[in-house]
């Protein structure tokens, strides 16, 4: 039986006010894929029943919109708008393709985007290219409108830099145009588990494919927090884009990942296993 009291607002003015006034001590509803287990389950403050923030009466929060230079997506855009969104397979087909393998189709029926980035996971399969992309993350309270990089707005595993009285009202992600991308991760079966090794790679080609103008690497499950590997992509830009060069790059990085020996894997196959889908990604942009 629960026992949580769920506040459900109907507009975002009246969801600020309700978490100026309690703080930290109620907690964001949106899809409620992980939230709503870890209640069932009493894990972590959940023994304690805290109140529920449902957000889901807000119509003003579900939006896949475009600008100019940028894709802005809403709190309450599930992974299924996206995989279905034009906007997202033109802009952002990493993302896409990340987003396809989360879960099960229920899970993507009902789970969030910035749900899953709020989680934290070094492991989830979303943040590897929204650490690619630079996202930005629009966080607002009754007095205050601030935008963070997702790589200041999460800390650690599981934790977020967010004032007790925020919400996180949007991210935005550039378009990066001419840039090519892809994702790729290792887990131990294809469906339903726990990612080993993700990287994403968005990277933009001199016209002959000999040079890389620009790339962004970022590595996931291999460190507490998402990595970007910035020594391998200064390696990258600084050197004409060949064999040799992708083989020298699958050493750099994997120097920069810290990963650990947990029940789904260990560090030695995590640190071998992101030179090699590095290379993997890279070899396909050379084609």
């Amino acid at each position: 039986m629960y026992s949580n009291e769920v506040l459900s607002p109907t507009s975002l003015a009246e969801a600020l006010a309700i978490k100026d006034q309690y703080g930290g001590e109620i907690y964001p509803l949106a899809g409620g894929t992980d939230v709503l287990i870890m209640v069932r389950n009493k894990l972590g403050v959940w023994g304690e029943s805290p109140p529920l923030l449902n957000l889901n009466r807000i119509p003003d929060l579900d939006f896949i919109q475009e600008t100019e230079k940028t894709i802005e997506i809403g709190p309450l855009v599930t992974h299924t708008e996206l995989l279905e969104s034009p906007i997202m397979a033109k802009f952002v087909p990493t993302l896409i393709k990340a987003v396809s393998i989360i879960g099960s189709p229920q899970i993507r029926n009902l789970g969030t985007l910035i749900g899953n980035m709020c989680r934290a996971s070094p492991a989830a399969d979303t943040l590897a290219t929204l650490y690619a992309r630079d996202t930005q993350v629009e966080i607002q309270s009754v007095n205050d409108l601030q935008m963070v990089p997702i790589s200041e707005f999460i800390t650690d595993p599981g934790q977020i830099k967010i004032p007790e009285n925020g919400l996180v009202t949007k991210i935005i992600i550039p378009k990066l145009q001419g840039y090519i991308g892809d994702y790729i991760s290792l887990r131990q079966r294809y469906a339903l588990s726990i990612v080993v090794v993700s990287i994403a790679v968005e990277a933009l080609l001199s016209e002959n494919n000999k040079k890389i103008e620009d790339i962004r690497i970022s590595l996931g499950a291999v460190a507490p927090t998402i990595v970007r590997a910035n020594k391998t992509e200064n390696f990258l830009k600084s050197n004409a884009f060949t064999k040799d060069s992708i083989e020298q790059s699958e050493k750099i990085v994997m120097e920069e990942c810290k990963p650990i020996t947990d029940i789904r894997s260990n560090e030695r196959y995590r640190k071998a296993m992101t030179g090699v889908v590095l290379g993997r990604i890279l070899r396909s942009f050379l084609k």
